[in-house]
């Protein structure tokens, strides 16, 4: 059973997704473009990486932990995640057996007080945080579990939002406007209260997929990540502050005061640009506390191939039965990780009246984070979205531009879209890719698609076996 990082990375190491790097390594660039090698080389299926002799630090670096697709389905094969949610809200069409152990598995636990266990760091100088790009402005922690409570209702939220190290004491905190802890941060300003925040760094993958996961609001990351994980998340009360994973390598409590903001950035971003630098909340760090042989968690991003690509992918394949639950016509739906997640989307359907495919495409921009989509292209069921040259053939055969583009102006956009006027504020692109009917508009016969006799087909590939 996978119970924390070291235990995951031994299930790692023995599905031979794991790598050991010996040698002396900088955390400045060197780690991470050791991390960007092993992508740009396998992809869908990289190795995790833990670089056990980090220059200047007696902490080892552990990069890459959701670089394996597959991996991640194993770990999720025991559920769906719309079986998951489902369970979390109620147990209709599931099992009640089921249903029963996931909502128990679900229910977080404190099971202890305080930081027994661990010791209490003097700065974060004593952390081998890296340094990603050579254009970044400093180093940056990038996978943090970043845990805040609403002032207003006591709700909690996970999320891994970067963290600038400013100095020793105080970071930036980059969480766009519309993600929890903003909002909770808001409500904070609203109430002239300060935001106490914990950090968790070097957890199970359960909670950091969880955290990553665009979860619908009023479902709290730790009881996913427990349903998930087929066991509930122990959490140590902080006293004060919000509760962490217990099996955390590295915890940092600290607060937010909602009225102070520094410029933040930039930061070499899975957009494949450098982040513009802006105005973040301030993190003030009042203790941090690490494990005696603590390792330090860290995510690279950069412009595709990254663990990010993989880990969206991923997520969005699962969330899929959950969007069928509002578009029950869709057949599959791909955010290609050239598209930044945010900037293009294709999703295939089956028609079912006239103005389907748009009906599709506007259903997708009412959804949680695909409502900052900037581009969606919606396909008929024979189109694989995965399949780039199908893609590209229908888009170029099925498509009049004057008849099936269609611009909306004043819409929210990913803050990190650098070709909008406005930060977080843009316009999308719709484009109906499906063969119009005449309902539609749409007064030819559209002629057959060239399919190749399947017998025909079955003989060659005997015989092509003969002379490859």
């Amino acid at each position: 059973m996978i119970k924390d990082l070291r235990s995951y990375l031994d299930y790692l190491s023995k599905k031979g997704k794991l790598a050991h790097v010996k040698s002396k390594v900088s955390p400045e660039l060197e780690i991470s473009a050791f991390t960007n090698k092993e992508n740009s080389e396998h992809r869908n299926e990289s190795r995790a990486l833990v670089f056990d002799n980090v220059d200047g630090y007696s902490i080892p670096v552990a990069t890459n932990l959701m670089g394996s697709a597959s991996t991640l389905s194993d770990l999720f094969s025991g559920f769906q995640m719309a079986d998951i949610l489902g369970s979390l809200y109620n147990s209709d069409g599931i099992p009640i057996i089921k249903s029963a152990k996931t909502v128990i598995n679900s229910r977080p636990r404190l099971v202890k007080k305080g930081f027994g266990g661990y010791e209490k760091l003097s700065s974060l100088d004593e952390i081998p945080i890296l340094k990603t790009w050579p254009g970044d402005s400093g180093r940056f922690i990038t996978l943090p579990l970043v845990i805040t409570e609403s002032p207003s209702d006591g709700s909690t939220n996970v999320g891994i939002y970067r963290m600038q190290v400013f100095d020793g004491e105080t970071t930036g905190m980059h969480w766009q406007v519309q993600k929890g802890g903003a909002i909770h941060a808001a409500e904070a300003l609203e109430a002239k209260k300060e935001l106490n925040v914990s950090v968790a760094i070097g957890t199970d993958p359960y909670n950091i997929i969880s955290a990553v996961a665009p979860l619908p609001h009023g479902i709290n990351e730790f009881s996913f990540a427990g349903a998930a994980r087929g066991s509930r998340t122990d959490l140590i009360d902080c006293d004060g502050y919000p509760p962490v994973p217990s099996n955390s390598e590295i915890i940092i409590k600290g607060h937010i005061d909602p009225s102070e903001k520094r410029d933040e950035g930039p930061f070499g971003d899975h957009t494949g640009y450098y982040s513009i630098k802006e105005p973040m909340h301030v993190f003030h760090i009042d203790g941090i506390y690490a494990k005696k042989d603590a390792i330090y968690a860290a995510s690279v991003v950069g412009f595709p191939w990254n663990e990010d690509c993989v880990a969206g992918q991923f997520l969005m394949d699962y969330l899929k039965p959950m969007i069928k639950f509002v578009s029950p016509n869709i057949v599959d739906i791909f955010l290609p990780p050239e598209g930044a997640f945010t900037n293009l989307c294709f999703v295939s359907l089956k028609k079912r009246f006239p103005g389907d495919a748009k009906k599709t495409i506007f259903s997708l921009l009412g959804l949680g984070q695909l409502s900052l989509t900037k581009m969606i292209v919606a396909f008929d069921d024979d189109i694989d979205v995965r399949d780039m040259g199908r893609v590209m053939w229908a888009l170029s055969t099925r498509v009049d531009p004057e008849r099936d583009v269609q611009i909306l102006n004043g819409t929210p956009t990913d803050t990190l879209d650098h070709a909008s006027n406005v930060t977080g504020y843009g316009s999308k692109m719709l484009i109906d890719a499906t063969k119009k009917s005449r309902q539609e508009g749409y007064f030819r016969d559209w002629p057959d698609v060239i399919i190749p006799d399947a017998e025909i087909s079955r003989e060659v590939d005997k015989k092509w076996k003969q002379i490859s």
